[in-house]
């Protein structure tokens, strides 16, 4: 699904831009064709010719791998305005609506960790973390298609090579996440191995932190046999695996493993498609 989103706060220096910044690079991970737009109902007397970022937003992002480069604070152009699908103020901006807006103006009224005593570059890696689940959410709502997260301890063998068979066989019909609870600090080699061999490479991969967000965006969440448990939200499908741990295992042992993941991979997009109405 395509979408423009026009994101707006008063100097557009900061919170708007973290805004655009996560929105573009998470639609970019999705494979969303969004547009992207940010605007400043004011420009602050500290900035007066809506030239400067805020360096400690532009901080926060680039640890996330989001970047501002080539961005400045600019002011509503209203036909933007007008033909934004959504148009989002972050904090307490004012702004006027247009004649013949597509949407309604939204607030995400953000919390001010300063309040509590928390300035700088803390204080802004807390916002960027709000900001950033908000925008996941928004674009839950343009991503029409299923998105399955794959579970294990490690994030490192099993959960790898399902989600690498998914993404392989199903191409952009299916989002694929996988995660673990006490992620390891690399992939499990003999499941690169394994994979290899399918022509599917998974050793750019890194494990990653199971957290409730991840389960939260997802729409069937799977654990290998491993005994982890994830949150449970009401309307998601649950599954569990039950497969050997290629841990400590030599290529052969794993190469079992990954053909039987590959067969029930291959029987959940059959019923993922059959669940979901074709273009």
């Amino acid at each position: 699904m395509t979408g423009t989103l026009l994101f707006i706060c008063n100097s557009n220096a900061g919170k708007s831009q973290m805004a655009g910044a996560l929105a573009r690079q998470q639609a970019a991970e999705r494979g969303l064709a969004i547009a992207v737009h940010t605007a400043g109902a004011q420009i602050s007397p500290g900035n007066p010719d809506g030239t400067t970022l805020n360096t400690e937003a532009a901080a926060s992002l680039k640890a996330v791998g989001a970047s501002l480069d080539g961005e400045h604070p600019k002011h509503i152009d209203p036909e933007i305005l007008r033909c934004a699908d959504r148009v989002i103020v972050v904090g307490p901006a004012q702004v006027e609506p247009v004649d013949g807006m597509r949407a309604e103006i939204e607030v995400w009224g953000t919390d001010e960790p300063s309040l509590r005593g928390i300035e700088g570059q803390e204080r802004m890696t807390m916002i960027r973390d709000e900001i950033s689940r908000r925008v996941s959410g928004l674009l839950d709502e343009f991503d029409t298609r299923p998105t399955v997260l794959f579970v294990c301890v490690h994030n490192a063998g099993r959960s790898q090579m399902a989600a690498g068979y998914l993404q392989h066989l199903a191409g952009d019909r299916i989002q694929v996440l996988s995660a673990g609870s006490a992620p390891a600090a690399s992939v499990n080699p003999s499941a690169v191995a394994v994979m290899a061999e399918e022509g599917i490479d998974i050793s750019a991969e890194q494990p990653k932190v199971l957290t409730t967000d991840s389960v939260r965006a997802s729409d069937v969440v799977i654990t290998m046999g491993c005994g982890d448990t994830c949150p449970i939200f009401p309307g998601k499908r649950y599954e569990d695996w039950e497969l050997d741990d290629p841990a400590g295992q030599g290529v052969e042992a794993t190469r079992l493993i990954r053909d039987d993941i590959k067969s029930r991979i291959q029987r959940l997009i059959a019923e993922l498609d059959a669940t979901v109405p074709q273009p």
